[in-house]
């Protein structure tokens, strides 16, 4: 099916949509009738986002292709059947866009509106658009692209507030200053921004490219990183190091990782150890979350700022966070390290999980090196015996702690 969806997408892209409904009908209807739930047993996202696919070709296609009137009612017929049976499984059901596309063509009097530049975007759908609008503008869009309607495509996109098709068609069609000028006023989200920026960079405008990208550093939204970071390595491309510095830091605190604070300790120079205080003070004040708990981890022992690791290790019990800790900390803060190595070990063997064994030995061997350090070997040993003793029905286990005992005695 993967392979037809191909042929069906290289037919529309060549703008032979007759071609490309051919290839589309049996496949969909293979799919149909229920048919398509046997393959979502072995993976549900893949088979309907292969739907999502086939609906975006679809929809292309009917635009494409010149069908009369007896075979446009045919499709129309065939996908509101298919939507009905897809809205049983769904809130969103497949083929929406497709179908919008079967009953409105070009004939949708927004859209003819919106291509003659004489409409927004509020009034392109009467109020609130439905969840699939962007897909079917982008259908239309793409459309336009392929048959050369380069000034219906930028009407059409600028109503709709498709900022990132929008500049990009700008930038294709040479009119770089008029792109980069509705950049300024326009650009709502730093994803935009990165939209323009790599679009003028691959145009040959460099600097162009970064007064756009610090202009989206200014901006909220979730993709704030992925800009700072391709502003940071563009401009110390450039020699830009102050413009690098500043997108480094940003990068830093929209997304704290190891990466990102060494990238921002190479760019400083002799203004690292003002900007390390920078970053560390921010990374302390942001909220440590289970999801993020191990990259804090790994940024704050690399900056030496061990109290700050073990605040977030006596925080969550996770191996992965708590073991660098200690492997980092553990001839620096003994007394601490004997006690986190105590409390991972002493579940598992209590709760006999042979399996792993050799872990609750590796954090008492931890546990060791820092008694050792602090004058508190016997102490230590001790509590190993008693361990040996008190488990001693546990073949497996009892070897390991004899071996363990033996190492740290010899």
């Amino acid at each position: 099916m993967r392979g037809l969806l191909d042929q069906a997408r290289t037919a529309v892209e060549a703008g032979d949509g007759e071609t490309a409904l051919d290839i589309l009908e049996p496949l969909a209807n293979e799919l149909m009738d229920e048919e398509w739930l046997a393959l979502s047993y072995d993976d549900s996202n893949a088979i309907f986002e292969f739907f999502d696919e086939v609906d975006r070709v679809l929809a292309e296609a009917l635009l494409s292709a010149d069908l009369s009137e007896a075979e446009r009612t045919d499709w129309k017929d065939r996908l509101w059947t298919w939507v009905q049976e897809m809205g049983g499984y769904t809130h969103h059901p497949l083929y929406s866009v497709a179908l919008e596309a079967a009953q409105r063509g070009w004939d949708f009097e927004p859209v003819q509106r919106a291509m003659q530049g004489d409409i927004g975007y509020a009034d392109l759908w009467g109020g609130d658009p439905p969840w699939y609008a962007e897909d079917f503008i982008r259908a239309h869009l793409n459309v336009l692209k392929r048959q050369g309607r380069n000034e219906e495509y930028l009407d059409l996109a600028e109503a709709a507030d498709l900022i990132d098709d929008y500049v990009t068609k700008l930038v294709e069609e040479g009119r770089i200053d008029e792109a980069i000028e509705y950049g300024r006023h326009n650009l709502s989200s730093p994803n935009e921004a990165l939209t323009l920026a790599q679009t003028l960079r691959n145009h040959d405008r460099p600097r162009a490219a970064l007064e756009v990208a610090q202009r989206g550093l200014t901006l909220d939204g979730s993709e704030k990183a992925e800009l700072a970071e391709w502003l940071r390595d563009r401009a110390a491309s450039l020699d830009e190091p102050e413009v690098a510095v500043e997108a480094a830091i940003a990068a830093f605190e929209a997304s704290p990782t190891l990466a990102a604070y060494q990238a921002a300790e190479e760019l400083a120079g002799e203004e690292w150890m003002t900007i390390r205080e920078e970053l560390v003070t921010s990374l302390r004040n942001k909220d440590t979350t289970q999801r993020v708990a191990r990259r804090h981890v790994e940024i704050f022992l690399y900056a030496e700022q061990y109290e700050a690791a073990i605040d977030i290790a006596d925080r969550f019990s996770d191996y992965e966070v708590v073991e660098p800790v200690v492997e980092e900390v553990w001839d620096e803060h003994p007394d601490w390290t004997i006690d986190a190595c105590k409390e991972r070990a002493k579940p598992i063997i209590e709760e006999g999980q042979s399996q792993r064994y050799r872990h609750a030995v590796q954090w008492l061997e931890t546990a060791g090196k820092a008694a050792r350090v602090v004058g508190k070997l016997d102490e230590w040993c001790v509590y190993v015996e008693d361990l040996r003793d008190e488990h001693y029905r546990k073949y497996k286990l009892r070897p390991m702690l004899e071996e363990l005992l033996e190492g740290f005695t010899e």
